[in-house]
């Protein structure tokens, strides 16, 4: 039996997919959850920012103690995304995400009162599965929830706040820390993404394609909302019947597939890797004695490059609609190289310059480490194996962010400082390159998914098996 309402819900999701209106309704919903992701997005580097008064506090060294709260949280990240994701197949999208944002919420408030390190530890890794399931429960969520014609424009909008949240941590840092010390910014950090999530359960529904007791719509497979795909932030949500998860993986690691999906893989691992090794180590990076920033200078920083990082997104975004993802992607990695090159030999750099530098370094990497692991796997597959291949990417891509953590703590202990640093980044950003070269080398093997026939049942081109050079 449906809960009360929910065919109200169902054919008004229906009604709206079909004229693509949005209604304020959704824009309630958008708004809501993008705050979410803030404050989740707030909480994933809100950390970086205590790290030098850890070390200053308790002794704790970069390369060990510091790469241990990083790596360790990069993989419960994972194991809170790969958690959460069965739970809301199972459960519903909007009670997980509940549950998720409060223990996000209470690992991190409930770090602010830890009497050694190991105790921060826990709590550290407690909130990295609450956050880790946030993300691609809330943004999977929103897909469900708003009407197809503009689920791709939302929910690309709802992950630049999870870059505002970035942002967002930066400034509360630069005004808490001073005055008020690492536990008091903890605690702030905890509070927050708790009230978005009680805001969250008065005012968004749960998903249309859950109600109590078992979805026989979405199981069944018929009609058009049964073989509807949502691929977000690297998570699968299918409405059609379960496919097992051994013929999903043996379908992504056929021949015809393969090295594609190998090159997804090795892709993914490097920029995510990259990309959390930049964010997290950033601060202690500046306030070393070369550049020797303050830690509101330092956050500053921080703030803008964050910032700066949604603008990046957006203007890829743009980029997309008019040119290939190949070059698109290409242009932005090249410019990363040089932005790289710039920073390791301006590290010295006063405050001023840093600043200008790195809001120039924060508009381009993120946006070439981010979304485009995401943008490469959804155009690698059809439709019918898309999430496997998509989600197979993303975890890579956490397997990859726990590796930079622990290389940029071992970086760092070796002493190299911001410039040695940012040099070292070339070797990531090169493999990138090579592997974006040999999937565009691959390209004319596999389905596109851009081209919308793909995910049509009668096109050819759709299925696996069609060779990539024939027409429908």
């Amino acid at each position: 039996m449906t809960q009360p309402g929910s065919n109200h819900l169902d054919e008004t999701s229906t009604a709206t997919s079909a004229t693509g209106k949005l209604t304020g309704r959704h824009w309630l919903i958008f708004s809501v959850i993008t705050f979410v992701l803030l404050t989740d997005g707030m909480d994933v580097t809100i950390v970086s920012h205590v790290f030098p008064s850890l070390v200053k506090e308790w002794g704790v060294s970069v390369g060990g103690g510091i790469a241990v709260v990083v790596t360790g949280g990069a993989l419960a990240m994972g194991l809170g995304a790969l958690i959460a994701g069965r739970l809301a197949d199972l459960l519903g999208r909007k009670s997980v995400l509940v549950a998720a944002g409060v223990l996000c919420s209470a690992g991190t408030a409930i770090g602010a009162s830890s009497p050694d390190f190991a105790a921060f530890i826990a709590w550290r890794l407690i909130a990295c599965v609450g956050i880790g399931a946030v993300m691609p429960t809330g943004v999977t969520l929103l897909a469900d929830l708003v009407p197809s014609k503009q689920r791709g424009a939302l929910v690309a909008a709802a992950y630049a706040g999870i870059g505002l949240g970035t942002t967002a941590g930066a400034v509360l840092a630069g005004m808490i820390l001073p005055a008020g010390g690492w536990r008091l910014l903890l605690t702030v950090a905890g509070a927050l993404p708790l009230a978005a999530t009680l805001l969250l359960a008065l005012t968004v529904p749960e998903s249309p394609r859950f109600s109590r007791g078992q979805n026989t719509h979405a199981e069944s497979g018929k009609g058009s909302a049964g073989t509807d795909d949502y691929h977000v932030m690297g998570r699968s949500v299918r409405s059609s019947a379960v496919v097992t998860r051994q013929s999903l993986l043996s379908g992504i690691l056929a021949r015809q597939f393969a090295s594609t999906t190998v090159l997804l893989w090795l892709f993914a691992f490097l920029s995510l890797g990259t990309q959390l090794l930049i964010i997290q180590y950033l601060p202690i990076l500046l306030q070393q004695p070369v550049p020797g920033l303050t830690s509101v200078e330092s956050s500053t920083i921080v703030a803008v490059y964050g910032f700066a990082s949604v603008l990046g997104i957006v203007c890829l975004s743009a980029i997309l609609t008019r040119k290939s993802r190949f070059v698109a992607i290409g242009i932005v990695l090249a410019l990363s190289a040089a932005t790289a090159l710039a920073i390791g030999f301006l590290s010295n750099a006063s405050f001023g310059v840093l600043l200008s530098v790195l809001s120039i370094a924060g508009l381009i990497i993120p946006t070439a480490l981010g979304p485009t692991r995401n943008v490469l796997a959804a155009a690698a597959y059809p439709a019918a194996m898309r999430g496997a291949g998509v989600g197979s990417t993303e975890f890579s891509a956490r397997t990859g962010s726990a590796v930079g953590g622990a290389v940029g703590g071992f970086l760092i202990g070796a002493g190299l400082g911001l410039g040695g640093v940012f040099l070292a980044l070339l070797v990531p950003i090169a493999g990138l390159m090579g592997t974006l070269i040999a999937l565009r080398l691959k390209a004319h093997s596999s389905v596109d998914a851009k081209d919308s026939v793909n995910d049509a049942p009668s096109s050819r081109s759709a299925q696996p098996g069609t060779p990539s050079g024939s027409k429908p």
